[in-house]
């Protein structure tokens, strides 16, 4: 296929049902789907021109979906798991976001989660309204919304407050400037490729540290390449973009019980962040000035309390 509109990208792991690619396969339009997978994972045995399968070098999170981006040719381009459905015209409905919103860097798709085992195979799909009748909440307009409202209406998202003032008593007393309706991610909204592919050479080169050594996080790729499109960009007050309402364009199914969600150490990438943008205070706040930040990789409460149990210091087993 040659310049789809858009593309699909998703990290694989083992395991994946047939019926979950069979699934993504009925969107409509022009689109490329680019799978790409940890090493000794096999591809799946289907043939459609517009399926791109690859192979990455390493397993990690980080690396599959930085991979999947750098081959991404679409004017737009979504990032979603392998456990997750997509509406069958996201195309649409992506053409006619921008059409009407042609200044927004992305828009968040409305998500349904799914119990693990009931997912949603099958399940018809509502058709959302044309953009250009939906109503939208804006941010500081002192109304009240009713239940009805909130659902069916979208929602203004404005760019992260990345030039906000370092914050070094966050250290004792958690972050503030999280807190708003703005979006630090980059899965489930669909982006401009532009921006995207304007950012991407700048992440990849944050791995080099010395001649041929290289640091890869295994994760999270989702908070990196969100801040860092919205960074590069940065315009202090601007409507990013918007988050859809009902009726859902993405559902998803929870992880399976061998494959909880575990403690993660998402700051191992985030820290690549400051490389990058330490002009912004924001970025300090998250890495350095956070209980959450660069310090729990030297005081990873979470680790010890494991050890503990192993050593049966504590009677009852981790949940995490």
């Amino acid at each position: 296929m040659t310049n789809p509109q858009l593309s699909i990208i998703i990290p694989m792991r083992g395991g994946v049902e047939d019926s979950w690619l069979q699934e993504l396969l009925k969107i409509q339009g022009s689109t490329e789907f680019i799978l790409v997978y940890p090493p000794h994972v096999p591809f799946f045995k289907v043939i459609d021109p517009r399926l791109r399968q690859i192979k990455s070098p390493l397993k990690g999170e980080v690396v599959q979906r930085v991979t999947a981006l750098l081959n991404a040719s679409g004017k737009y381009v979504l990032s979603i798991n392998c456990d997750e459905y997509i509406h069958p015209d996201i195309l649409a409905i992506t053409e006619d976001y921008f059409s009407n919103f042609p200044d927004s860097y992305f828009f968040r798709l409305n998500q349904v989660q799914f119990p693990f085992g009931k997912a949603p195979i099958g399940k018809d799909w509502n058709s959302l309204a044309n953009i250009k009748d939906i109503g939208i909440r804006k941010r500081n307009d002192g109304k009240t919304y009713s239940p009805e409202e909130i659902e069916y209406t979208m929602r203004e998202v404005p760019i992260v407050p990345l030039n906000n003032k370092k914050d070094f008593f966050a250290l004792f007393r958690g972050r503030k400037d999280h807190r708003g309706p703005h979006q630090e991610n980059f899965d489930k909204k669909v982006w401009k490729n532009e921006l995207v592919q304007a950012t991407l050479p700048e992440i990849a080169t944050t791995f080099n540290l010395f001649g041929p050594f290289k640091y890869v996080p295994f994760w999270t790729a989702d908070r990196l390449m969100g801040l860092s499109v919205q960074a590069k960009f940065f315009e202090p007050g601007k409507i990013a973009g918007h988050w859809l309402c009902l009726p859902e364009q993405l559902r998803t199914e929870d992880n399976p019980p061998n494959q909880p969600r575990v403690n993660r150490r998402y700051v191992l990438a985030e820290i690549l962040l400051l490389k990058l943008f330490a002009s912004f205070g924001y970025i300090w706040n998250l890495t350095i000035f956070d209980k959450g930040g660069i310090f729990m990789v030297w005081f990873p409460k979470d680790t010890l309390r494991k050890i503990a149990y192993k050593l049966g210091l504590k009677k009852s087993n981790p949940t995490n």
